[in-house]
């Protein structure tokens, strides 16, 4: 696996990585994430979970970080890269080029996870840099390519990457983790995060722009005050947008019904104390908090971005509403506010949805295949 940003640095692409990793580990395979040492104090060697980090030496200071960054993993591909049967990337960039180029010379396949799409997707990626002609040629010569949702993989196929190279494998969640609560565990939940409240509306993510969570603020108060009575919103994460999310929340038609809870090591409890989830993004690729809502079982509101399609396929499971557009996602939460027999239909297609698409366990084991297939593709090449 190799993953330029990894644990301690968490982030939707890390997490859904560090699930993989943890899931492949449990079936028998020996994984080993590839990432950079950004920090000293960081261990260069490390085992969680039955998988190894390794962590490469940079300078993470401007100018120098990507060239010393890939120096290191050259380095290391050409000395180790031989003892693995497949290299996995985990985002589009310089490191995935290396690893194609170094893949190529080395005769290991080459796997390409693309984990956005939009103003943040492949395309846009390579659009404006003087390295786009053969940075862009050596994306395309992955021999596979996962796409996370169908916004993914369209852009892949219209970037290049040929169709039967492209594979549909969305990120993973445990079910037996995130499940659905009885109201009596919603209830327990509750008194024990200190909340007092007879609903609870979630958003879990990092308090970034492209996240959004000041548009959710002005959706909640636009939400009229007898619909949200005894209702709290409960804002989990941090980021760069932390500061004006606490000083929003405090304005006067907000500070009874806001609870910023900033970042959290265990959300499962706030999920599990939750009604409904929702996500008012600007841009995303597949949110790993969405599965993780709909493992739950909580009915989803969603912006239109990326992955947010899943929620209006077949059974129905959540509503989705313009990017941008704050009336209509305040509308939409009050309609789920107002309506308990809709929350619940859609909660319980929510827990449908999650066992078809999104079970870890499922997620892995065709992970397996895969390599195994480019393995012996990358075996039969070579013998002949």
């Amino acid at each position: 696996m190799i993953c330029p940003q990894f644990r301690p640095l968490i982030g939707g692409y890390e997490r859904a990585a560090e699930r993989l990793c943890a899931a492949l580990a449990a079936a028998g395979s020996r994984v080993v994430v590839i990432t950079e040492r950004r920090d000293r104090r960081w261990p260069a060697l490390e085992s969680i979970e039955g998988y190894q980090i390794w962590r490469l030496a940079c300078w993470y200071r401007r100018h120098v970080h990507l060239a010393t960054s890939l120096s290191s993993l050259a380095l290391h591909l050409v000395r180790h890269g031989r003892g693995f049967d497949a290299w996995h990337v985990h985002q589009h960039g310089h490191h995935a080029a290396l690893a194609v180029a170094l893949g190529k010379l080395l005769h290991r396949p080459v796997v390409l996870k693309l984990t956005s799409a939009g103003a943040m997707g492949i395309d846009e990626a390579f659009r404006y840099r003087f390295t786009r002609p053969m940075v862009s040629f050596l994306h395309r010569r992955v021999n596979a390519c996962i796409a996370v949702s169908a916004e993914t993989r369209a852009e892949a196929i219209s970037f290049g990457i040929p169709e039967e190279r492209v594979y549909d494998v969305p990120n993973g969640v445990d079910g037996r983790q995130f499940r659905p609560a009885s109201t009596q565990e919603r209830d327990a939940a509750r008194r024990a995060l200190g909340l007092n409240c007879s609903r609870l509306v979630l958003y879990v993510g990092r308090l970034a722009p492209e996240k959004n969570p000041l548009g959710l603020l002005d959706a909640w108060s636009a939400v009229d005050p007898e619909i949200r009575a005894g209702t709290l919103l409960g804002v989990v994460g941090d980021g760069p947008e932390s500061d004006r999310v606490a000083i929003r929340a405090r304005e006067p038609r907000l500070a009874k019904s806001v609870h910023v809870a900033g970042k959290q090591t265990d959300v499962t409890t706030w999920y599990r104390a939750a009604d409904l989830f929702v996500i008012p993004s600007h841009r995303e690729g597949l949110s790993n908090a969405m599965i993780e809502a709909l493992a739950i079982g909580l009915p989803v509101i969603s912006t239109r971005v990326s992955g947010s399609s899943i929620l209006l396929e077949d059974p129905v499971a959540g509503l989705v509403v313009e990017t941008g557009d704050v009336d209509a996602l305040a509308h939409a939460i009050a309609r789920l506010l107002q309506d308990a027999p809709l929350r619940a239909r859609l909660g319980a297609s929510a827990r449908l949805k999650f066992e078809a698409r999104f079970s870890l366990d499922s997620i892995a084991k065709r992970m397996l295949v895969l390599y195994q297939s480019l393995h012996e593709q990358n075996h039969e090449r070579r013998s002949a």
